[in-house]
């Protein structure tokens, strides 16, 4: 199986491509230019890997939260191939790619937004399994210095260390590609859609201005 797959849900782009159970890799070498970006680098790593678009069987993409413009340029161009090309896309959550193959028996994935505005979603191990223990929400700084679990945390640098500063259980997180085509290809028969109309990136809240 060949899956495209592409994490636009932060400031910086990546590009994955599992080939078979082969990986390769590319990122952007600008911040916040996905639009230009993500043809460039999408028809550089297939060619790479000696592939056409069309020898492509999905599109995996990070569904968010995160970058509001990241995830709207992601989401329409994975829509435009998955159409032309007649294939699924398989949409990821960007908590579950951060929370991926973490151990901890709770665990906050946590998502800077803006302001005092960050993006959570909780997770417990059951039989083994890491599963989502609520439904994903938009938290103020006040109630994430509150959290006693474990947490990764996934945003820019400073808000990192000012949450560190207050004795959080914090770890910061790279926002990985080959995390989301490894869900993609371990959930492929449940998390693909060729439904496209309703397929939207999850922003998960409201902004809240200040």
């Amino acid at each position: 199986m060949n899956l495209l797959g592409i994490e636009s849900s932060s400031r910086k782009l990546s590009v994955g491509l599992m080939k078979e159970d082969s990986f390769s890799e590319l990122h952007s070498e600008k911040i916040n230019d996905t639009a230009n970006s993500l043809p460039l680098l999408s028809k550089k790593i297939i060619n790479n890997a000696s592939l056409s678009f069309e020898n492509l069987d999905a599109i995996c993409i990070s569904s968010g939260p995160g970058s509001f413009t990241g995830l709207r340029v992601g989401m329409s161009y994975a829509k435009g191939i998955a159409m032309a090309l007649d294939i699924p896309i398989v949409p990821v959550s960007t908590f579950d790619s951060l929370a991926y193959k973490n151990t901890s028996e709770k665990l906050s994935a946590l998502i800077y937004s803006h302001g005092n505005t960050f993006y959570i979603c909780e997770y417990s191990i059951d039989d083994g399994i890491l599963l989502k223990s609520s439904e994903p929400k938009s938290i103020l700084k006040e109630n994430v210095l509150e959290l006693s679990q474990n947490i990764v945390f996934n945003g820019p640098t400073n808000i990192f260390e000012d949450l560190k500063a207050h004795n959080l259980k914090i770890e910061f997180t790279d926002l990985s590609v080959n995390n989301i085509l490894k869900i993609a290809q371990q959930n492929f028969k449940l998390l693909k859609t060729k439904s496209l109309d309703n397929l939207v990136p999850d922003y998960v809240g409201n902004f809240e201005v200040k």
